[in-house]
């Protein structure tokens, strides 16, 4: 069986600025990363078409198009929120990024003009 060793860091291996710097690029990425449990895809809603909606299915599939055979670009889960519009076309609803999701799982948060 192999012997695994791991090499013992010397105190001089964390000193200076370019240790800082790639420590707060790490921790930069890790916080982005577990922005509150978020994720670095889309899928969250800001406000920034005034229309607010929440998944109400275990996974929404967000698609090219309006249609079930457009191309599948994404899912969500339940209680995702993200932004769309007030365009309903064969039952898919326009999301923000010109993405289209099944409106019956969708529904509007209140407060919200969709």
């Amino acid at each position: 069986m192999a012997k695994l060793t791991i090499p013992q860091l010397k105190s001089s291996s964390f000193k200076g600025w370019a240790f800082v710097l790639v420590a707060g690029a790490l921790l930069a990425v890790l916080a982005l990363i577990d922005r509150g449990g978020g994720s670095l895809l889309p899928n969250q809603a800001d406000g920034s078409t005034g229309c607010t909606l929440e998944v109400t299915t275990e996974e929404l599939n967000v698609r090219a198009g309006p249609s079930q055979n457009a191309e599948l670009l994404d899912a969500l889960s339940r209680g995702t929120r993200v932004d769309g519009t007030t365009i309903v076309t064969d039952g898919f609803r326009q999301l923000e990024g010109d993405r289209w999701a099944s409106d019956q799982y969708l529904a509007p948060v209140a407060g919200t003009v969709c």
